[in-house]
C-alpha cells in the first residue's frame, strides 16, 4: 500500500491525542490501534522487530521518571505509555522513514525539538504531571535525553532493519 504512511501516522496522531487526553482509556485504544496498524501494513513482519525499540523507551521514561523530570498517576510504569512506545516505534517503518536516512545531527536536533514538545504538550494536557524540578530543568533533561535517544533508535532501527528496506522507500 504506497499511501500506508498516512494511515501509519494518522494512527500514531491518534495515539498521543488519546494518550493526551482520554489517559484513563489510552492503553486498549492505542492497543486497538497498534493491532489495526499490523493488519493493514505492507511489511507487519519488519514492523514487529522494531517492539525491540520500545525497552529504549521504556528505560529513558524510567529514568525521567527517576530523576523527576515528570511523574504519572500510574502507581508502576503506565501501561499506555508503552503502547504509545509501540506506536511510534513501528512508525519508523512508514510515516518516519525519512528520518532512518538522516545524519545523526539531524536527529538529535529534531528529537531535541520535537520530543520535548511532546512530552511537554503531555505535561501540559494532563497525562503526566511536572514533578518538583523547575519547568527550565525539565526542558532541558528532556531535550539533552531525546537529543541522545531519537539518534539512538535509528542507530537500532539501522541495525535491525536491511538496509534495502529503507533505502528503497
Amino acid at each position: 500500500m504506497k499511501w500506508f504512511w498516512l494511515i501509519n501516522l494518522g494512527l500514531f496522531q491518534a495515539s498521543w491525542l488519546v494518550a493526551a487526553f482520554l489517559t484513563e482509556y489510552a492503553a486498549p485504544i492505542i492497543f486497538a490501534f497498534i493491532c489495526l496498524n499490523f493488519y493493514l501494513s505492507p511489511s507487519p513482519k519488519t514492523d514487529i522487530k522494531l517492539l525491540a525499540l520500545i525497552g529504549v523507551g521504556v528505560c529513558v521514561d524510567s529514568l525521567h521518571f527517576y530523576i523527576g523530570t515528570f511523574k504519572a498517576d500510574a502507581s508502576f510504569f503506565p501501561i499506555w505509555l508503552i503502547m504509545l512506545w509501540a506506536m511510534f516505534s513501528i512508525s519508523f517503518n512508514h510515516s518516519f522513514i525519512w528520518f532512518t536516512k538522516q545524519a545523526y545531527w539531524i536527529l538529535a536536533l529534531v528529537g531535541a525539538v520535537g520530543g520535548t514538545l511532546s512530552y511537554w504538550g503531555g505535561i501540559k494536557t494532563g497525562a503526566l504531571s511536572n514533578s518538583h524540578l523547575s519547568t527550565s530543568t525539565s526542558l532541558i533533561y528532556l531535550a539533552l535525553s531525546w537529543a541522545i535517544v531519537f539518534p539512538l533508535l535509528v542507530k537500532v532501527y539501522r541495525q535491525l532493519i536491511p538496509s534495502d528496506f529503507y533505502q528503497v522507500r
